[in-house]
């Protein structure tokens, strides 16, 4: 039987999150990219000679494959596989991991309305952007979204975290996570708890019928229900019916008239407030709160997305997938307009 110490442990999730990188990445990538991208999604320093020696191992092992004379690493399938079967602890902590990073890298000012903002990253077919902008139209019109702001790139060019590639076309639309850095800023602790379905009735939150805990999850709530095909955006939207992707938070009742200042700065800034503030102590659509706290539900920030997910267009979405500069997003409907 193999023992491996801790120092062992950390080499592998270093490997474990090159390969995730990889993976993610929809060309060749190299050890610069990689070593920078390490440090902003996984928190790992790691030198770009570092970077190179684990990519010779996993050439080696058949994970990976050299495909440029720059160091450009492709994944394989047995490299997938080995993503699919490895570090299952890792795994399940790195949804709230995530959150807890991006949250703290979160520079946005409401109040001058400068800094980073956090994004979810979505690509199509290039010829699809016309459809999925009018069919996101009735999430931001209902102001079922995370904000208002959005913005839009062409292949070749980088949105986020994220190069568009050929023949596609890539939309962000603001993270809820916002919402978790402007209050840190702040001096307000926030606890992520949950990401989930909101049932609605009449126009009105009426519950959680699904729900998913972060710190459980290796993978983001929102992409495992739009994959699913849980929701129903266009259906609240048209009658007041149906469900949406939703997001369950906590903070300290005693910071509730400073979080309602920051919450409206951010509204103005075209970012939305949550859309339920509870009581103290008191469970927020069927969902229970801790002694002392008030739970908060804000819009999923991949809404209008689904949305578009359910007049049929083909989209693939990574959810907080890095950070853009506030001045660089526009309203959607200037984007509509183009």
């Amino acid at each position: 039987m193999r023992v491996i110490n801790q120092d062992g442990f950390e080499v592998e999730r270093q490997r474990m999150a090159i390969l995730s990188i990889i993976a993610n990445s929809r060309k060749a990538v190299g050890s610069k990219v990689i070593a920078r991208l390490l440090e902003e999604q996984f928190g790992i320093e790691l030198s770009e000679r570092g970077v190179r020696y684990h990519l010779n191992l996993m050439d080696e092992r058949g994970l990976t494959s050299k495909v440029s004379r720059r160091d450009g690493r492709l994944i394989t399938p047995m490299g997938i596989e080995e993503i699919s079967d490895a570090m299952v602890a890792d795994k399940v902590g790195f949804v709230i991991d995530r959150i807890e990073l991006l949250s703290y890298k979160v520079s946005f000012n409401p109040f001058q309305k400068t800094g980073k903002v956090p994004v979810n990253i979505s690509i199509m077919p290039k010829n699809e952007l016309p459809r999925a902008l009018e069919a996101m139209e009735v999430a931001f019109q209902s102001r079922l979204s995370a904000g208002s702001l959005v913005a839009v790139a062409e292949e070749g060019q980088k949105l986020g975290e994220a190069v568009i590639p050929e023949g596609s076309a890539g939309i962000a639309t603001v993270c809820s996570i916002v919402i978790n850095g402007v209050l840190l800023k702040a001096g307000i602790p926030i606890d992520s708890r949950f990401g989930g379905i909101l049932q609605f009735r009449n126009g009105y939150p009426l519950r959680f019928t699904d729900l998913i805990e972060y710190s459980g999850s290796s993978m983001d709530p929102s992409e495992i229900f739009i994959s699913g095909r849980m929701t129903s955006v266009a259906g609240v939207s048209a009658t007041g019916d149906g469900k949406i992707l939703a997001n369950f938070r906590e903070i300290p009742s005693a910071c509730m008239e400073q979080a309602g200042e920051v919450f409206t700065s951010l509204e103005c800034a075209g970012i939305n407030p949550p859309l339920i503030t509870g009581n103290a102590g008191k469970p927020v659509c069927g969902v229970p709160v801790g002694l002392g706290k008030v739970g908060l539900v804000l819009m999923g920030g991949l809404n209008p997305i689904s949305a578009a997910v359910e007049a049929g267009v083909n989209i693939n979405s990574k959810a907080m997938n890095g950070l853009i500069d506030y001045s660089d997003l526009v309203d959607y409907q200037q984007v509509k307009l183009k």
